[in-house]
């Protein structure tokens, strides 16, 4: 009988030392996983968000003291009545000459009295305000509704009166064949009831092939 008591204290002993373990346990293992997180936050790396934002690499002041202009529109109407519109890409003024602007990609639409349109392109533009000029230049390529196709290095096209014209050699496509020119001019005479004269200059060459 004395056995039996013991047996039975020693396994209650047992019990209360498991209980114990087990609150225990269920204190210290929060502190721990809360001890970890804490440590995970302070040793990671700090982030910059001013650093790590992508940017674009321009200069700013730059950009700022060049005064570009994107895509420019300028349009006028001449003292005989033509509309005149220049387009480019880019546009920039002169800070050496006043009044003058260069441009990039340059597109003019001339809309002449009587209905006729000439159209030119260029790789880039010199405005001179004063003088009431603007100089087309790089692969030139000026197209008349009426069929002709002049390639030159240079154009000049006045802002004021009705003149488009070329000091340089010019290719032309014409509906009576391909004609060459050491340069060419479009205008109208100072009487306002005469046409628009185009003149071929220089030495002047007509190639015609009856079979084109």
């Amino acid at each position: 009988m004395t056995v039996c008591v013991l047996a039975s204290l020693d396994m209650i002993a047992a019990d209360n030392t498991y209980s114990r373990l087990i609150g225990w346990l269920k204190i210290l293992l929060p502190l721990v996983a809360l001890a970890i997180l804490s440590t995970l936050f302070l040793i990671a790396r700090t982030i910059d968000p001013a650093q790590d934002l992508p940017y674009a690499d321009v200069d700013v002041d730059e950009l700022a003291r060049e005064q570009r202009i994107g895509q420019p529109r300028y349009s006028s109407v001449t003292a005989d009545g033509a509309a005149i519109t220049l387009s480019a890409r880019s546009a920039l003024p002169d800070p050496e000459n006043r009044g003058h602007i260069t441009g990039t990609d340059v597109n003019a639409d001339i809309e002449l009295t009587g209905g006729m349109r000439v159209n030119i392109a260029s790789g880039g533009l010199t405005i001179d305000n004063p003088a009431g000029l603007a100089t087309l230049h790089g692969d030139v390529t000026v197209k008349t509704s009426d069929g002709y196709t002049m390639r030159t290095n240079a154009v000049e096209v006045r802002l004021d009166r009705t003149r488009i014209s070329s000091a340089s050699e010019t290719r032309i496509d014409a509906p009576i064949g391909r004609l060459f020119a050491d340069s060419f001019e479009l205008s109208k005479p100072h009487d306002a009831a005469s046409d628009y004269v185009l003149v071929f200059k220089g030495h002047v060459k007509l190639v015609y092939d009856p079979n084109e």
